[in-house]
C-alpha cells in the first residue's frame, strides 16, 4: 500500500527547498521533499548566485525584490547563512540599449528599488578601474550583490526540517499517475506516495515526468561554463557584480581575491543530456571569459586562471520559467525552466508556490505570463525593449 502525503515536492535545489520550507511553515500538512541525489547537487550547486533586480518584466522585478529583501535578512527570516554580500550590481549598456535600461530603472524606482541610471563619469566614480570602451551608460543597484547557492539551499532545507517537512535524499521519482482517485500517485525508487498535491521543481528532468500525463514542456539542459580567476595583487578591493551588455558577459567577485566569469546568453553552451556528469569547460570558453575580463579591466591582463567548471541552465524557448498550476492535471504544479536566473528568484518562488498550492492565488506578483500552457499555445513571452532574449529579460 502506498503511503500518503499532503504535498510532495520533487527537487532539492534552491527552488524545491524554498517551496518545501514555505509549505511546511505555513501548515500545508504532511510535506515530503524527494531528491534523487542531495541538496544543491544539481544546478544550485554550480550557480554564480548573483542577486539583482534588473529585469525587463515587472513580475520578475517584484519577485527579485522579494528575494533580495529575504537575502538581506536571511538569518532572521530563514536561519543559517545564505552567503549574501552586498557589493552592488552594475549594468553597462551600449547606445542602442540605453532606452531599455532607462525603462527598467523607471519600473524599479516605481516599486521602491534604489536604482539609478549612470553617466560615464558616474560609472567611473563607482568603478574607476573599469574600461568604458563601447559603453554608453550604466544602471546601478547598490543594494544587490551575490550569495552562495549551496549554502542557501541547505539553509532552506534545514528550515523546512525544523518546520517538520520530511526531506528524503537518494529517492528518484520515476512516474506520476493521476488516473484514479483525488490524489496523484508518485512512484519512486523507494516506493509509492499518494499526494494531494505535487510540485515539480526538478529542472530539465521535469519534461520526462510530464510527458506521460499529456503535458508538453520543452526544456533544454544547457551546459554553462564558468572561469575563476585570481585578481592581481595591486587590483585592490572587490568590484561590484558587473553585467557587461557590450561583451555579453558577467564578472562576479568571489571572496577577497577571485572573480567568477560567465556568459550572458542562456544558449552559449552545449545542449547536453548528460548534464549531471561533472565536465570541465572547453578551452575556447575559458579563453573567451578571460579575454573579456582583461578587456574590461585592463590591469588584469595577467590575472591568474585558477579553475573552471560547468553548471546547468534548464532553458525554455522563451528563457522564462513555467510557474504555477498545470491546469490539465488537478493538484500538479511546476516551478522549472528558469534558464539561468532561478537562484535570485528562489525566495519568492517558494512563497508563490505555497500560495498557489494552499490558496489558489498569490499577491507576490502576477505569474499568469509564466503559465505552462503557453508553450503549446505558441504564446511565448517576448522581451519588451532592446535587450532581446539574451539576458536580463
Amino acid at each position: 500500500m502506498a503511503e500518503t502525503a499532503d504535498v510532495v515536492v520533487v527537487g532539492g535545489g534552491c527552488i524545491g527547498t524554498s517551496i518545501a520550507w514555505q509549505l511546511a511553515r505555513r501548515g500545508a500538512g504532511r510535506v515530503v521533499l524527494l531528491e534523487k541525489t542531495g541538496i544543491a547537487s544539481g544546478a544550485t550547486g554550480w550557480t554564480s548566485a548573483i542577486v539583482r533586480m534588473h529585469y525587463t518584466h515587472e513580475p520578475l522585478i517584484k519577485m527579485a525584490l522579494f528575494g533580495r529583501r529575504m537575502f538581506e535578512n536571511f538569518a532572521d527570516e530563514v536561519g543559517g547563512d545564505s552567503g549574501f554580500r552586498c557589493v552592488g550590481f552594475l549594468v553597462v549598456v551600449p547606445q542602442d540599449e540605453v532606452p531599455t535600461a532607462r525603462r527598467v530603472v523607471g519600473l524599479q524606482r516605481g516599486l521602491g528599488i534604489d536604482a539609478t541610471m549612470l553617466s560615464l563619469e558616474e560609472i567611473a566614480e563607482i568603478e574607476p578601474r573599469l574600461s568604458l570602451e563601447g559603453v554608453a551608460a550604466g544602471a546601478w543597484e547598490p543594494d544587490s550583490g551575490h550569495a552562495d547557492g549551496s549554502g542557501t539551499a541547505n539553509a532552506f532545507a534545514e528550515a523546512a526540517r525544523n518546520a517538520r517537512a520530511d526531506l528524503r535524499m537518494g529517492v528518484e521519482v520515476t512516474e506520476l499517475d493521476r488516473s484514479s482517485g483525488t490524489s496523484i500517485r508518485v512512484s519512486t525508487t523507494a516506493g509509492d506516495i499518494d499526494a494531494g498535491s505535487v510540485v515539480l521543481a526538478s529542472g530539465y528532468r521535469t519534461s520526462g515526468l510530464l510527458k506521460p500525463l499529456g503535458v508538453e514542456l520543452p526544456i533544454k539542459p544547457v551546459r554553462h561554463s564558468i572561469a575563476v580567476v585570481k585578481r592581481s595583487p595591486e587590483f585592490g578591493p572587490p568590484h561590484p557584480v558587473i553585467s557587461d551588455r557590450i561583451q555579453n558577459g558577467y564578472y562576479r567577485p568571489e571572496g577577497s581575491g577571485l572573480v567568477l566569469l560567465g556568459d550572458h546568453d542562456p544558449l552559449e553552451g552545449d545542449v547536453d543530456p548528460d548534464i549531471e556528469t561533472d565536465k570541465q569547460p572547453p578551452p575556447s570558453s575559458i579563453a573567451r571569459h578571460t579575454a573579456r575580463f582583461a578587456s574590461r579591466f585592463p590591469s588584469e591582463v595577467d590575472a591568474t586562471y585558477r579553475r573552471g567548471y560547468t553548471g546547468t541552465y534548464d532553458t525554455t524557448p522563451d528563457f522564462q520559467p513555467a510557474l504555477g498550476a498545470v491546469n490539465t492535471v488537478p493538484g500538479l504544479f511546476v516551478a522549472v525552466g528558469f534558464s539561468g536566473h532561478g537562484f535570485k528568484l528562489s525566495p519568492s518562488v517558494g512563497r508563490i508556490l505555497s500560495d498557489v498550492v494552499m490558496d489558489g492565488e498569490t499577491n507576490v506578483a502576477d505569474i499568469s505570463m509564466f503559465r505552462i500552457e503557453r508553450f503549446v499555445e505558441g504564446d511565448l513571452i517576448s522581451a519588451p525593449g532592446g535587450y532581446g532574449k539574451r539576458s536580463l529579460t
